[in-house]
């Protein structure tokens, strides 16, 4: 706590309003990209419910009140600023990815759903662990290209 703070907090305390408000603050940043650029589907992903571009005149306003209010709070309590990994936590997403591709084999991850047809399985078998060359590849290239090299606090 801060001698003279108006509104003193202990460092639990801070440091649970600061993981809320940031939580909050991301979702906001989410909401608003969608806003302004709509959500593009992706080969496996169709994105439904969506909001439509038609409402981003009444929802951004909304949204950039919400973040206005709170960093206006972030910043009369101090709050201190989060770190968050970018790179990281993205090449851990990845590597989670690979060990699950590996889950889906017809002899270990898709036995337990059914016998896998034998022309189903040799595809798998074959093309799992190209796929998984790739995604290797990528981890490699992000990590050669900065990792903990990098200083850089934005992309």
């Amino acid at each position: 706590m801060i001698a003279g703070d108006p509104w003193p907090l202990n460092e639990p305390q801070q440091r649970r309003l600061t993981v809320t408000l940031a939580d909050l603050e991301k979702h906001l940043a989410e909401l608003r990209e969608r806003l302004e650029r709509g959500p593009a589907d992706l080969r496996l992903t169709h994105y439904e419910n969506a909001i439509r571009a038609g409402e981003a005149p009444l929802l951004l306003p909304a949204v950039r009140a919400v973040e206005a209010q709170l960093w206006k709070m972030a910043d009369e309590l101090r709050l201190p600023v989060q770190n968050e990994p970018v790179r990281r936590a993205v090449e851990v997403g990845l590597e989670i990815a690979s060990i699950n591709l590996y889950e889906c084999q017809p002899d270990t991850g898709l036995a337990g759903y059914g016998k896998v047809a034998p022309a189903t399985t040799d595809y798998l078998e074959r093309e799992i662990p190209k796929l998984d060359a790739e995604l290797q590849t990528l981890l490699h290239l992000l990590r050669d290209c900065g990792g903990e090299k990098s200083n850089d606090v934005n992309p």
